[in-house]
């Protein structure tokens, strides 16, 4: 009787771990990104120009987070100690590599950037010139 309960037992054990393969495909192939959600976390501006004008030494930091709900927080100080922060709602696209942030839940203020080995990098036109930016996961 005793060994017909371990052989129920194990044979349950045995169907719950193949139920998880199957609910999670990526593990069979070794990746766990799937899974997890790399991209989210803090990053911290590395470079900020404007045209030719590298702007970075003006700020004490810039600082991005991405969070687990798809809402992000732009954080920012100035050598002169002024302190700012923006946020609004992100999606990110897997296939793209690419994250779109949208400021207040608004569609007409969305923009699509892409995202690459933790470097975020922020291209937009601003009076006529270029603003880059590029943020490098913490």
């Amino acid at each position: 009787m005793k060994s017909k309960k371990r052989v129920t037992l194990k044979t349950s054990l045995c169907s719950v771990i193949f139920g998880l393969l199957l609910c999670f495909p990526s593990l069979k192939s070794g990746k766990i990104t799937d899974i997890t959600k790399p991209y989210l976390g803090e990053y911290e501006c590395q470079s900020a120009t404007l045209g030719e004008k590298e702007y970075l030494q003006d700020f004490s930091y810039i600082k991005l987070e991405l969070n687990l709900d798809n809402t992000f927080h732009l954080y920012y100080k100035s050598k002169d100690g002024q302190r700012g922060e923006q946020s609004g709602k992100y999606v990110y696209d897997k296939a793209k590599k690419t994250i779109c942030f949208s400021l207040g839940g608004r569609e007409e203020f969305k923009r699509c950037f892409p995202l690459e080995k933790g470097v975020l990098t922020l291209t937009f036109p601003v009076g006529g010139q270029s603003l880059c930016m590029q943020f490098e996961q913490k």
